[in-house]
């Protein structure tokens, strides 16, 4: 068997790789983002947000989540969504960690926040949900709004 150059670092190496993987776990991050618009791997819950002539329109994913237990929160141009989901069995038996075979389902409380578009206007958000979907309205003030001007024939 042949020894490398890197043997004599290999334990020095081999710390590095044990505090990388230690903090990729810590942060449940993992794998580097793929583009700018991404966002970490368990970031709940996940939105899509779209501008209409109208106003934005805000759709938070939240399954298993009491819609009657989320707050919606706008404050400086920023719209935070609030929650807790329980990931307990129906008939409320508890299951210990150590249990488990696979837990992928994320469990406790949550935070999210959005920034917004300017020129949107705050007294007008309504919310509703549907089957696990979050949707938010916002609209635009009246001065953002497109609109059509007349030409008058003379």
């Amino acid at each position: 068997m042949s020894a490398g150059w890197f043997e004599p670092y290999d334990s020095w190496f081999g710390d590095f790789n044990s505090l990388r993987q230690e903090l990729d776990r810590l942060f449940d991050i993992g794998v580097p983002l793929s583009n700018i618009r991404s966002v970490p791997r368990g970031t709940f819950p996940a939105i899509n947000m779209y501008e209409t002539k109208d106003g934005v329109n805000v759709q938070a994913l939240i399954p298993g989540v009491d819609p009657q237990k989320v707050q919606l929160n706008f404050e400086n141009n920023t719209l935070t969504i609030k929650g807790e989901r329980s990931t307990e069995q129906a008939e409320g038996a508890h299951i210990s960690r150590e249990r488990y075979h696979r837990r992928e389902r994320f469990s406790g409380s949550f935070a999210r926040v959005v920034s917004l578009p300017d020129g949107i206007n705050p007294e007008s958000i309504t919310a509703n949900c549907k089957d696990g979907v979050l949707n938010i309205k916002i609209a635009k003030r009246e001065e953002q709004k497109p609109r059509q001007i007349p030409v008058k024939v003379s």
